[in-house]
This record gives C-alpha cells, structure tokens and sequence, in this order.
C-alpha cells in the first residue's frame, strides 16, 4: 500500500497546522485501538511501526530509540514539531500505513477496517483500504 493516499489528505491541511493534525490521526487511532487490545498490545504494535518506518525517516529513530509506554506519542509529536510539513506527512502516512498493514495482519481486513473507521471516519479509511485491496 502506498503511503500517497493519506498523505493527501494531510495536504489538504495548512503547513502551520500539519504535525498537530497528523499527530492528531495518531492520537485517534490510538484512542481506538487501546480500547480493543490493550496499551502493552498498541505500545508494540506501535514500536514496531516505527522501527519499520525509521529506515526511512531516520529522524524518527529517537521516538524508537527512547521508548516509553507512557511517552511515545510525546516523542513522536515533538518529532514532527522538529520538522518541515513536507516531511511530516509523508512520514505520518507512512507509519499510519505500516501500523494498519501490522493490526491487518493480526485481526483481520474486516477489523481493522473497522478500527480505522471508528478513528478516522470513512474517507481515509476508503483510502486506505482501496489501496489495500489494489495491491
């Protein structure tokens, strides 16, 4: 799945708000998921993401780094703050898009789409899960 399809609708939002708003898709999918497995289940998921990602966005490995349960959406907001826009969407689809892909993998298409939906609402998961389904 390519990350270009949430990263469009963090486009959408001005530069000066982007790493609230992509810190905010975080926040919501957290809020959701914690609900159904758990903290320590969303702290793994979540550290495994992120190490996925950090390749890529090696401004990313302190968040991975320095791991907390009670601190990493911290690290990760302040991660974004450190950053252009340009880099902040591009690399909040990416670890949204790894950490949906891991939670598919482990409870299913039909789960997670409802995960996401429940967190997000219907536009970006159709967005996610078209691609999903494409590929």
């Amino acid at each position: 799945m390519e990350p270009q399809k949430i990263k469009i609708f963090l486009e959408i939002c001005p530069d000066e708000k982007t790493a609230d708003i992509a810190f905010s898709l975080v926040e919501k999918v957290t809020a959701v998921v914690v609900k159904i497995i758990g903290k320590d289940g969303f702290n793994a998921l979540y550290a495994r993401s992120l190490s996925l990602t950090v390749p890529t966005f090696p401004w990313l490995a302190v968040s991975v780094m320095t791991l907390q349960d009670d601190d990493m959406l911290v690290l990760l907001k302040n991660s974004f703050v450190a950053q252009p826009p340009a880099a902040i969407r591009v690399a909040s689809s990416l670890l949204l898009i790894t950490f949906s892909d891991i939670l598919c993998q482990l409870v299913g298409d039909q789960l997670t789409a409802r995960i996401l939906h429940d967190a997000f609402g219907g536009e970006i998961v159709e967005a996610v899960l078209g691609e999903r389904r494409e590929s």
